[in-house]
């Protein structure tokens, strides 16, 4: 019989990927139980690509619009139940705060706005933020581990001063984890600057400012490429097919982009939406640098000209202060949406200087790639990091 003792993994109804990468991340002397198949499927796609492969996404995010609107106005808290099976020592929860929990247990935090599904209007409500307290307060709940300092600066943002005293023993910064997918940084080997855009959502990850950036680098004299991976709107997928140096791939799992992390050069992020942003950590795992607006959680994940380079940000859906600028984020709202369809030239020129940067500085590239890398191996988003964190964590709060 083993001595381990068990967590089990309490999720939602969909497994968001970065999840399964934490299984790697287990602590000595603790073992990893799911119920949730999702877990255990290496292939399976994010939320947003299964359901366009369906073919209900459209129908299925206004269904869910006007249900987080009717929540938001009520004052929604998420919250859900858990049924560990027998011998569970501890429960982790991938970002679900547990109503009642039957264990102690732990949840991961990637913004304090996830406990309201996004939709800040909620916190409008005199009660939301009192009974939110009420549920982090929980002697249930041992720790939160926020995913980045900006996502544990939205916690206490938010709450009162006295709450968040209470709190800030339980805070314990975490960053997801991943593997390292190769054991040398990448390469250029001659040849155009490769870049890569992994992006579901075109306008919102900033598809617009990818496409307008390379197009002013290659306009500059920069021999530089884009591969771009998004659903694409019609108008921009036919204007695609026609830009120079600029192909467009449809989304799908992890075999999708496999072979496009492995080749590029760089990673172009140039996301508006995003409180942390996984897709950072995925290509650091292939030793590929990153360009990303200097902002919140981004700051933290990005080392500038260490592990890639930032470029001011604009139109983002969090400000500095970690709160979100629109009361509801489901539909988008259409101002937010309008901005980010007509990005201003100094912001575009601000993405293109740093792609002819990396395109003429060999040595930086290459300094940039090793530190991605390492970032994996034995920096902040490393299974021993993780782990070592973990270890404490849990036998803290089981």
């Amino acid at each position: 019989m083993t001595n381990e003792r068990l967590v089990h993994w309490h999720a939602g109804r969909h497994v968001h990927p970065v999840y399964r990468e934490q299984l790697h991340a287990v602590p000595p002397g603790w073992r990893y139980g799911w119920s949730d198949t999702a877990f255990g499927d290496a292939t399976a796609p994010t939320k947003k690509v299964t359901l366009d492969t369906a073919g209900t996404a459209r129908a299925i995010e206004f269904g869910e619009a006007a249900a987080l609107r009717m929540l938001s106005a009520a004052g929604y808290v998420h919250v859900t139940r858990a049924n560990p099976p027998a011998g569970t020592a501890l429960l982790h929860s991938a970002e679900r705060l547990i109503w009642r929990s039957p264990l102690p247990y732990v949840v991961d935090l990637e913004h304090v706005d996830l406990f309201v599904i996004y939709q800040r209007a909620a916190y409008r409500r005199p009660w939301t933020v009192p009974l939110l307290e009420r549920l982090l307060m929980d002697d249930r709940l041992r720790f939160l581990l926020p995913w980045s300092e900006a996502a544990k600066d939205s916690l206490l943002a938010l709450v009162s001063a006295r709450a968040a005293a209470t709190l800030a023993p339980k805070l314990r910064t975490v960053y997801p984890a991943v593997r390292p997918r190769t054991d040398r940084p990448r390469e250029r080997s001659g040849g155009p600057l490769r870049l890569l855009f992994v992006g579901t959502k075109f306008y919102e990850k900033g598809g617009v400012d990818a496409i307008l950036a390379v197009r002013a680098a290659r306009a500059a004299g920069v021999d530089a490429e884009l591969d771009i991976v998004t659903y694409a709107p019609p108008e921009w997928a036919a204007r695609i097919d026609t830009e120079p140096g600029v192909r467009l791939r449809r989304p799908g799992g992890q075999d999708v982009v496999r072979d496009l992390y492995a080749e590029a050069d760089a990673l172009l992020f140039p996301s508006h939406m995003d409180t942390y942003g996984v897709v950072v950590g995925e290509a650091m795992s292939y030793g590929v640098p990153v360009l990303a607006p200097d902002h919140l959680a981004l700051r933290e994940l990005v080392e500038h000209r260490g592990s890639g380079l930032l470029f001011g940000a604009e139109n983002m859906l969090y400000g500095e202060d970690t709160r979100c600028a629109f009361a509801h984020t489901l539909p988008p709202p259409r101002r937010y949406l309008e901005a980010l369809r007509m990005p201003t030239p100094s912001y575009v020129e601000g993405i293109a200087a740093a792609i002819a940067e990396l395109a003429a500085d060999p040595e930086l590239l290459a300094t940039c790639a090793e530190g991605a890398l390492r970032s994996v191996t034995t920096g902040r988003l490393s299974i021993g990091r993780r782990r070592d964190a973990l270890t404490e964590i849990y036998a803290a709060a089981a």
